[in-house]
């Protein structure tokens, strides 16, 4: 008697430390979409008010796509982008749209709200060009998932109004973005997720069923291979490494070189019996802003970061530069702001995109996600790279619309000693091209001059490179291509 009473005691201490730990997490580390979710509540209020509301029923999936891709590409829309934002996706290279998001009522099950879902036109848009479109649910915070986990009445209430949210609009499935579930509604989560799966199903026959994981399980809370084998698919948020709350900058999607980083996370999530198909590896368009005390590398923050988009970090670094950051593989910018407050941006740019679909690849995932559609702001090379990384034909057959560069090519690739580059202009442009490897060094320097709207070839030597995968960064001021080759030297 005294044994089990003992064993119990024991339970209970571990449960609540448990608890204890992960509220301490919870409590400064809080991810990007719930940050942003709140962080924009009113202007995604504002935006959904200008938007022409389509009140039609969607129309049904287009079945077929004009591109093959070899990878899913799942990207999550965030209520707050821009009223037009959806219209400038590739959806060539997009497979999945999830709306986000559904935001729970954690009293009933219902929402609270699901913010312009039962009106928004991104549906159908997505529909006629061959792409699904997901709801995601978002229920964030311990306290939160506490009380739909343990309530099997709020749960059947939140499938029910679910499903019928997708019946009502054609959509094709449920992405569940669950944040900071504690250690002892572990099993709830995966009771809760069976029930989901098998409800929506029975109503919508071929509905996809996808989870938001963390990329680190903090606490244990994740019985991963089970939900794994109950959904189509897990999304692993490969980002805030690092986070707006973080001690000292440094990289929020780190491939390698950091205690927790994306290789690390991925082998975890296999080793621990999750199938590679059945994962995908979901990548960041944003980074952190950190102020810091000095301009050294990881320097000591002095305040919250604040996150910043792909574009916009790419523009700080054509003022003040970037370093390629080896040990991570990613880039980072120092800089003095006008106040002469010293900051530090980390994100991701094309080589490290680069880098991580080549894992993506090597690893035989099911595909990428997109955190988040609309922070592109209409950028093709952003694109241009997935293309490039999950189609055959990649950049070199892809010409959908007027370009400035209508067309690039690198031939024989692989390349033994000797290539050739060709390429099109339709305006006069100042023409960067050179070669990188996948840390970002630059190897060869091929052209940097103006020129005239033409047909041109470009003969590139690499007789002295070794065998390996290379980067032909092709960048003008409006905008950057990226076409990978290799090179098979003896």
């Amino acid at each position: 008697m005294k044994k089990q009473y003992q064993k119990y005691h024991l339970l209970l201490i571990l449960l609540f430390l448990g608890n204890f730990v992960y509220a301490q997490q919870d409590s400064v580390r809080i991810g990007i979409h719930q940050l942003e979710n709140t962080l924009f509540r009113n202007k995604g209020d504002s935006i959904l008010k200008q938007q022409l509301p389509s009140l039609n029923k969607p129309s049904p999936l287009l079945v077929t796509k004009k591109l093959e891709l070899s990878r899913k590409v799942f990207g999550w829309h965030p209520y707050w982008a821009s009223s037009t934002a959806y219209q400038s996706y590739d959806y060539d290279v997009l497979t999945h749209l999830s709306y986000f998001s559904y935001e729970t009522d954690t009293v009933t099950g219902g929402y609270k709200t699901i913010n312009g879902w039962d009106q928004t036109p991104v549906i159908d848009y997505a529909h006629q060009r061959g792409v699904k479109v997901m709801l995601t649910v978002t229920n964030f915070g311990t306290a939160s998932n506490k009380a739909i986990l343990r309530d099997t009445l709020k749960q059947i209430k939140m499938i029910q109004t679910v499903t019928l949210l997708l019946k009502s609009r054609n959509g094709d499935g449920v992405n569940f973005d669950f944040e900071s579930v504690s250690l002892p509604y572990r099993a709830n989560l995966v009771s809760f997720v069976r029930r989901a799966v098998k409800a929506i199903k029975a109503e919508i026959p071929g509905a996809e069923i996808s989870m938001a994981t963390p990329a680190v399980d903090w606490n244990g809370s994740w019985d991963l291979p089970v939900l794994a084998g109950i959904c189509d698919y897990l999304i692993v948020m490969g980002y805030d490494y690092y986070y707006s709350g973080s001690s000292t900058a440094g990289p929020v999607s780190p491939v390698l070189g950091e205690s927790y980083n994306v290789t690390r996370t991925l082998e975890t999530y296999i080793s621990a019996g999750v199938p590679s198909q059945k994962l995908m590896l979901a990548i960041p368009w944003y980074g952190y802003n950190w102020p810091v005390v000095s301009m050294d590398r990881k320097a000591t923050a002095t305040g919250a970061a604040t996150a910043v988009t792909f574009p916009v970090a790419e523009t700080l670094s054509l003022s003040h530069g970037k370093v390629f950051d080896i040990l991570t593989k990613v880039p980072w910018i120092s800089l003095r702001d006008v106040s002469g407050v010293y900051r530090q941006v980390w994100y991701d740019d094309l080589v490290s995109y680069n880098v991580k679909y080549d894992l993506v690849n090597s690893k035989n995932l099911a595909g990428i996600g997109i955190w988040a559609l609309s922070y592109e702001n209409g950028k093709a090379e952003i694109w241009n790279g997935i293309r490039s990384a999950f189609t055959t034909t990649g950049l070199n057959d892809y010409v959908s619309k007027p370009q400035v560069i209508n067309k690039i090519n690198l031939y024989p690739n692989p390349v033994k000693d000797l290539a050739s580059i060709y390429f099109n202009l339709s305006e006069p442009l100042v023409v960067d091209l050179k070669v990188v490897d996948l840390n970002g060094k630059a190897l060869l320097f091929l052209l940097n001059k103006e020129l005239s709207a033409d047909d041109y070839t470009i003969s590139m030597d690499c007789s002295h490179l070794e065998s390996g995968l290379y980067l032909l960064v092709f960048t003008t001021r409006k905008g950057n291509m990226t076409v990978k080759f290799v090179v098979e030297n003896n």
